[in-house]
């Protein structure tokens, strides 16, 4: 069994977040980033939910590193971005998700046939885990932000969630998947690199607690996604656009 150092685990996690933008980047190519600066149907919500998550991949790039390069006070003084970037990224992320129900349902209220509601209510599973999850993983990091251990693997579990929305994209327009294939392709994919991660904790008798924690959120997370047409998730989606959209 590989034993990665302490040291080791920092720069390798700077190399996985660098890999998560260039997925990003290739996600977002064609259906935002080939379109400056004349954007199409992107929103001022948009650019700026665009431009946060970006500062937020940068920002797991760089803490990281200034740990290998024992510059912790640098680190510590940085860090402090985190307590306002993440919950301006919750809010972005909910602000998108309402905007992109609502636009559907203009357009359907001038294009009834185009498509069914229950699309709308079945892509709300992408937007509401979406924000769910980073919440519940920036929380937890910051909880344990003096858990070195603990704080890297919930920061790493923000960062694994680039994967469905930039690889995701990445799949259908590059080689024409489905979007729920895709989506499932990447929740596996979540799955699996956490599994791993969770694996290796249990393996080296490391605190596997954090890494179990977002494997769970993510399998459920997963489980929503197959049932996004179920009557279950369609009433649920439903009500709550009805109440918060």
């Amino acid at each position: 069994m590989i034993t990665i150092s302490s040291k080791d685990s920092y720069r390798l996690t700077s190399l996985l977040m660098i890999l998560l933008i260039l997925g990003i980047q290739w996600g977002f190519y064609r259906p935002y980033l080939s379109q400056f600066p004349n954007f199409v149907d992107s929103t001022p919500t948009i650019h700026i939910h665009g431009a946060l998550l970006m500062a937020w991949m940068v920002l797991l790039v760089v803490q990281p590193m200034l740990i290998y390069l024992k510059k912790a006070k640098w680190h510590r003084s940085l860090g402090k971005v985190s307590w306002l970037l993440g919950p301006l990224i919750i809010v972005s992320m909910f602000l998108v998700g309402r905007g992109s129900y609502l636009r559907g349902m203009d357009f359907l209220s001038t294009n009834p046939e185009a498509f069914p509601v229950s699309d709308l209510l079945a892509t709300m599973v992408l937007d509401i885990r979406g924000f769910i999850t980073f919440a519940i993983f920036w929380a937890f990091a910051m909880a344990f932000r003096k858990n070195s251990s603990a704080h890297m693997r919930y920061m790493i579990g923000t960062g694994l969630l680039a994967i469905g929305p930039g690889i995701g994209r990445g799949l259908t327009n590059t080689f024409d998947f489905s979007l729920q294939a895709a989506l499932t392709t990447t929740d596996i994919l979540d799955l699996l690199i956490v599994g791993a991660f969770l694996g290796y904790d249990l393996i080296k008798k490391k605190d596997y607690k954090p890494n179990l924690t977002i494997f769970i959120v993510f399998f459920i997370g997963s489980i929503l996604w197959q049932i996004d047409y179920s009557d279950l998730w369609q009433n649920f989606a439903q009500g709550y656009a009805d109440l918060l959209y």
